[in-house]
């Protein structure tokens, strides 16, 4: 979809007396309002549900890899140092918030969004003209509606900008390629993020590379890039192995659990059944038994139940960071993709490298109710608490 034409004298003379290509000289149509819905979430704080801006909205990356503006993480997250979303514990730098990384592909599609918004209730304005505009410079960064589109065009200062249809970006809304502006250095705003400093984990620019980074290894940003992608899909497959595990783990726990409660329902009933035949013997310790009986059930699920959630919350831990690495892999550009890496990197590896305890070392001692005899009833009764109910 891009438009491109080679910088020789010759070209520049055949543009001049060409005409426009046919997608600057239709009459472009809206935006479709179903595409602005759709990727309405993306732009959106899951917390808050207002749009991320880049001032008191600035969308902050969590190591649970949930997107959460500043303002809610002043609100909620900073004291108790939880994600608003899953509640996951973290920790902050000594930086506080600012420690957190921006979510820069989530800034850049809150940028395209306001595009696509304002040119779909045409308050997007052509910079020449003041009229509707419906094509956009990505080299200029202004709007322009048809005629002045092919006039910038067709300028021999401009010829070989790119232009691109509004429209054109909502049919690609996830793809950012379409329109992806170059990453610049925070430090010389006038200098692509070219290199990468494999030591610091950060993209330079060449004078920072000269300047502060110069005994360090670098290497490209497409290398690093490349790189950080084979990383992230070795270990993909590591986690997916993993979580196998803990799931049949969660399997056999939750089975261990019905265990005990068809042990549960089958000692309640014996002693049912039992103190019915005797009932002027232990009807007033029917109750207490049953209590005890409650109890060590009680305790036993805690127990099971415990198991469960951390291993339930570890494998959804394991399960968002990697189809979030699997995400930016399709739509994020390299610097953004570098700029998680080791977040994600670290955790998979933490995941990878954990031990997972085996069902078999927890034990759950079963629960019974067999008393000795009808002559021994009383005796059996009072001796049967310590006997059986509290044995763990």
């Amino acid at each position: 979809q891009h438009y491109y034409i080679t910088n020789n004298l010759s070209s520049m003379i055949a543009e001049a007396s060409a005409p426009v290509p046919s997608r600057l000289s239709i009459v472009p149509s809206r935006v479709n309002g179903s595409v602005l819905q759709d990727c309405s979430s993306e732009v959106h704080c899951s917390s808050c549900k207002e749009r991320f801006n880049q001032i008191a909205k600035l969308p902050r990356l969590l190591p649970c890899f949930h997107t959460v503006c500043e303002g809610c993480l002043h609100l909620e997250g900073i004291l108790a140092h939880a994600c608003p979303i899953c509640k996951e514990k973290y920790s902050l730098g000594t930086d506080g918030i600012s420690s957190l990384k921006v979510n820069y592909y989530v800034t850049k599609m809150v940028q395209i969004f306001n595009l696509l918004e304002s040119e779909q209730t045409e308050r997007l304005k052509c910079m020449g003209c003041n009229r509707a505009a419906h094509f956009r410079c990505m080299k200029c960064s202004e709007n322009y509606c048809s005629s002045h589109a092919e006039f910038h065009h067709k300028s021999r200062a401009t010829h070989d900008h790119n232009i691109i249809a509004v429209k054109d970006v909502a049919n690609n809304i996830h793809s950012l390629s379409a329109v992806r502006e170059q990453e610049y250095c925070a430090v010389h705003t006038t200098r692509s993020l070219e290199l990468y400093c494999l030591e610091c984990d950060k993209a330079l620019c060449s004078l920072c590379c000269i300047t502060q980074h110069r005994t360090h290894s670098t290497c490209s940003v497409a290398n690093a890039a490349q790189r950080a992608k084979r990383e992230l899909l070795s270990l993909g497959p590591k986690a997916g192995e993993k979580m196998s595990v803990e799931k049949q783990k969660v399997i056999a726990l939750k089975k261990m659990a019905n265990e005990v409660q068809i042990d549960h329902e089958t000692a309640k009933r014996t002693l049912k059944e039992f103190s019915q035949r005797m009932i002027q013997n232990i009807k007033t310790r029917e109750d207490e038994l049953l209590s005890h009986l409650s109890a060590k059930r009680s305790a036993l699920n805690r127990t099971i139940n415990g198991k469960i959630e951390q291993t339930e919350d570890k494998l959804k831990m394991v399960k968002q960071t990697k189809e979030f690495a699997e995400k930016i892999q399709k739509n994020w550009s390299e610097v953004e993709i570098l700029n998680v890496r080791k977040q994600i990197v670290d955790r998979l590896q933490e995941f990878s490298d954990s031990r997972t305890e085996s069902v078999d070392n927890i034990y759950i001692s079963p629960i019974r109710f067999a008393p000795s005899g009808e002559d021994a009833l009383i005796q059996g009764i009072w001796s049967f608490k310590n006997r059986h109910l509290l044995k763990v």
